[in-house]
């Protein structure tokens, strides 16, 4: 019995952190970028106009690894390898600087070299320290493609200006940051507000939780009752309707009532078609759907067998 107990309990906090950990992440993005991050970056676009959409591609460039971030943003939560400046010693955001060896590009060659890096009390401070100091420096703050970026809130014009400033020796730079900004559709958060960022998310992570209630649930052509019988469309509309949004009954009506959205550029929480069928997005290469007839509700792969997504909001 007290084995049992202390099994339960054992699951039971390790399902805890699972959620918190998973409630932590930012939707549709790599799992170490936190919301956090994202609202951070949204508010620092809303105060300084460096658009968020370039900021998180930064983040995934230069601090992700895998699945992980690497070991300068984990230790000293520095998420642009921003490196040391006698200046930086009075900001509230820094800590102090760390010596590191790294990997970078000189006149085309790759070279490891060991540099001083800015330590940050966190990764939010980081983040801010990048708006609100490392950007205005005149190189910065005075390049036209960033003024211009700023201006029309466009993150391929900041990654360009940042390119063009001197931010950066790697060649690919730029092409890195837009290859981040494809695969995970962060213009998007150009010119999004935190609040919209916020519900958004909210009414998507409810789509997402009702759907995943469903997972079992016998499919029934007609089908529109939670917990007993679904058909593709039926539990789209049920789904939509735990984040209290009301879209249309059948799959070719939800297709027409919503805004078509490109496949690479959908996003968790949105509903897939093809002519006659949805489903419900989960994100990466996945999807929950009632496919057929003697089937259940279940989780799949294979987005491209679907023509678009479909964005209510």
């Amino acid at each position: 019995m007290c084995v049992l107990a202390v099994a339960q309990l054992v699951s039971a906090l390790f399902g805890f952190w699972s959620h918190e950990e998973s409630a932590a992440r930012a939707s549709g993005l790599p799992p170490y970028v936190t919301r956090e991050m994202v609202v951070t970056a949204l508010e620092c676009q809303e105060e300084y106009g460096h658009p968020a959409g370039c900021t998180i591609a930064q983040i995934i460039c230069e601090s992700g690894v895998g699945d992980s971030l690497s070991g300068l943003a984990e230790r000293d939560r520095n998420l642009f390898g921003i490196k040391w400046a006698d200046s930086f010693a009075g900001c509230p955001e820094v800590e102090g600087w760390s010596s590191w060896q790294t990997g970078e590009e000189l006149g085309g060659q790759d070279v490891q070299v060991r540099a001083r890096f800015t330590v940050f009390s966190s990764h939010r401070d980081c983040i801010v320290f990048r708006s609100r100091v490392l950007l205005q420096a005149e190189r910065y703050a005075g390049n036209a493609l960033i003024r211009r970026a700023i201006e029309e809130c466009d993150s391929d014009l900041m990654a360009e200006g940042l390119k063009d400033a001197g931010y950066a020796t790697d060649s690919s730079y730029v092409e890195a940051l837009k290859s981040a900004m494809d695969a995970y559709g962060l213009r998007r958060f150009d010119g999004m507000t935190v609040e919209e960022y916020e519900s958004g998310e909210a009414a998507m992570a409810a789509v997402l939780e009702a759907a995943r209630s469903q997972l079992g649930v016998p499919y029934v052509w007609g089908g529109s009752t939670p917990g007993e019988a679904l058909d593709c469309s039926g539990l789209t509309q049920w789904c939509y309707s735990q984040a209290g949004i009301a879209i249309p009954r059948t799959a070719n009506e939800q297709h027409e009532g919503g805004e078509e959205v490109p496949l690479s550029e959908a996003r968790p929480g949105d509903i897939l078609w093809r002519d006659g069928h949805v489903a419900i997005y989960v994100g990466g290469d996945s999807y929950i759907h009632a496919p057929k007839p003697g089937d259940v509700v279940r989780e799949a792969t294979g987005v491209a067998y679907f023509t678009c997504a479909v964005r209510y909001r």
